[in-house]
């Protein structure tokens, strides 16, 4: 996006100094010329300046609001593709610990005890 809007302005530049070049040009040969013969046109005469300059604002408008709008446009598309990203890789990461075997848990450990003693019966003897 970055890319179209040099290219944009770029192309605004170049029209605007090829715009106003024939405009001083213009008005440097009816001002070397002077004479009576020479008639000025409607288009690049003396007040082609004041025109141009009337049409200039607006079109500074318009240029500034589609670049603002195309810069919000790269910032979201910028947001959106950070976050595709960040699935992608976990997406990724999940597949690839699901290929490799999962290690087996250490063995729990067993308490083991000694052997309780053979239980002494009890005897009543009556005297």
């Amino acid at each position: 996006m970055a890319t179209i809007d040099r290219t944009v302005v770029f192309g605004v530049v170049v029209v605007l100094c090829v715009t106003l070049s024939l405009a001083w040009g213009a008005s440097e040969t009816s001002e070397a010329l002077n004479d009576g013969d020479l008639t000025e046109g409607r288009t690049f005469g003396h007040h082609f300046l004041k025109r141009i300059s009337f049409a200039m604002i607006p079109a500074a408008f318009v240029v500034g609001v589609i670049t603002t709008l195309l810069s919000a446009l790269t910032v979201v598309s910028m947001k959106g593709l950070g976050v595709g990203v960040i699935l992608l890789v976990l997406t990724i990461s999940q597949v690839i610990a699901r290929s490799f075997p999962a290690p087996l848990p250490p063995p729990l450990p067993v308490a083991y005890s000694a052997p309780a003693p053979a239980p002494i019966p009890l005897v009543y003897k009556e005297w």
